[in-house]
């Protein structure tokens, strides 16, 4: 049983504007009484939040994807928790769980209850062998890993010999997609990031081939210095004037996954797309948006195949973690202004001891 009498929340205060970067300034931080666990219910202390782009998108008026966060809500995210009290025959204290646990100390959850008052994943997950550090259920082998695996082998079936271009690559996403294609036997990785610190940690810490900082250089003609003979495969997160220059240069049967849009989804004016699209016929490529929540029940055989990899030396963890709750709009924040690399995570509270190390 807790000791704890707070509860501290993060509530929005104010909806983010288009050209705005998410930061402290949108919400506060509240001291709110403990909940009160009914029956068939159990009390979960958050010890680990995600982030996702996609999040930004749950604060603003127009509120287009996922949640809809209202003012004086508490921000809506997924994290990992502990079971601390429970009145639920299936769910013991001490075992670890993933579940929206939006932003905040503890929650009670239902899990008799599938469904999500708000429309997406909600459902209560356990964890079956959790090791530390546990931020490795929301990146190796987690939400971030599955979202790359999703791209690189499900969509893009990237194989032997490919040469492969994955954008935002110094992000949770884009880090895992380049490890996860070189496994896959693609002859060449080239990653697209903002400056050329990220484009370094790509090449000598990840593993990518070679890396592209799209602020001190032309993506084209970096494009064509790097893959002179086209492109086989590309993962998309970036949208506009990077998925053209993309494109523009894939070759005959490429694969293209396309996971976000983050330079034109947010602005109330999106930028143009991509004049280039036509050469999905020219080449007989092929396009493909894909979210990775449609793959839940996959998620148990997917994170089977990251723990392999891992054992076998061949996938690195890459958590970028900032730690305190209060630290959750900036982490935030970072994913639009390059601050991040590797998997953007806050860690909320300690990794109990009982879990056993990696």
């Amino acid at each position: 049983m807790t000791k704890a009498t707070v509860n501290r929340q993060v509530q929005l205060t104010r909806f983010v504007g288009a050209d705005e970067v998410v930061s402290p300034d949108h919400f506060n931080v509240v001291a709110t009484p403990m909940p009160l666990v009914g029956d068939k219910q159990i009390l979960v202390k958050v010890l680990l939040l995600g982030t996702s782009p996609a999040q930004r998108m749950y604060i603003t008026e127009e509120r287009k994807f996922h949640f809809a966060v209202e003012i004086g809500d508490v921000m809506s995210g997924r994290g990992v928790a502990e079971v601390i009290v429970s009145n639920h025959p299936d769910y013991s204290v001490g075992e670890i769980i993933q579940a929206n646990t939006y932003w905040q100390d503890y929650i009670v959850l239902t899990p008799d209850d599938k469904t999500d008052p708000k429309g997406n994943v909600n459902t209560i997950q356990k964890v079956p062998t959790p090791v530390r550090p546990l931020t490795s259920v929301l990146g190796a082998f987690g939400q971030l890993a599955f979202t790359a695996l999703c791209g690189i082998v499900d969509v893009c079936d990237t194989k032997e010999g490919d040469v492969v271009v994955i954008t935002a690559a110094a992000g949770g996403v884009g880090s895992m997609a380049g490890q996860i294609a070189k496994i896959k036997g693609a002859k060449k990785v080239i990653g697209v990031a903002s400056t050329r610190k990220k484009c370094d940690w790509l090449v000598n810490e990840v593993g990518f081939d070679a890396a592209i900082s799209y602020k001190e250089e032309d993506i084209g003609e970096a494009l064509d210095r790097e893959c002179p003979d086209g492109i086989d495969v590309a993962l998309d997160s970036v949208g506009t004037y990077q998925l053209d220059a993309i494109l523009k240069r894939i070759r005959k049967n490429a694969r293209v996954g396309v996971v976000g849009w983050i330079t034109g989804e947010y602005q109330d004016v999106p930028p143009p797309g991509p004049a280039h699209y036509y050469n999905l016929i020219y080449q007989r490529a092929k396009m493909e948006g894909y979210v990775v929540w449609d793959h839940v029940a996959r998620f148990p055989e997917m994170e089977a195949q990251m723990r392999e990899w891992y054992k076998a030396g061949k996938i690195k963890m890459l958590d970028d973690v900032s730690d305190g709750l209060e630290s959750a709009p900036s982490a935030l924040g970072s994913l639009f202004t390059g601050g991040n690399m590797g998997g953007c995570i806050i860690r909320v509270a300690d990794d109990p001891e009982h879990v056993p190390q990696l």
